[in-house]
């Protein structure tokens, strides 16, 4: 069963051009400045926010699924595993938080606002 909630990242998956902004990253400073600690601290806290958080198998399931199509589509675009690899772990961070409704967590309000504007949130 589908969870209707995770909608829009199936709709922003679906689109043939989804990754095309990734063609012009220089992937070393955005992986840098991703590592660095402010980036790094809130992308852990919000990821440690979500372990007490309970997820039915079948929302994992398409957490699972999208987290895979964000990986296929992001290596296509720019042929970088590591890039890719973090694209499917915050569209799985992003996906997590508005399944339980918190649409103002960091990681829907950060990292999905800038992958719908067409950046690589770093």
């Amino acid at each position: 069963m589908t969870n209707q909630k995770l909608n829009e990242i199936e709709e922003f998956l679906a689109k043939p051009d989804v990754f095309d902004f990734l063609k012009t990253l220089d992937v070393d400073e955005a992986l840098d400045s991703r590592d660095e600690p402010e980036f790094d601290k809130r992308w852990m806290d919000n990821f440690n926010l979500l372990k007490g958080e309970g997820f039915d198998a079948s929302d994992i399931a398409q957490i699972d699924s999208l987290r895979e199509k964000a990986f296929k589509l992001s290596f296509r675009a720019l042929n970088d595993s590591e890039v890719a690899s973090r694209i499917s772990d915050d569209i799985e961070l992003i996906a997590k938080n508005i399944i339980i409704g918190k649409e103002d967590s960091w990681a829907v309000s950060y990292l999905w606002t800038t992958y719908k504007n067409g950046s690589f949130p770093a």
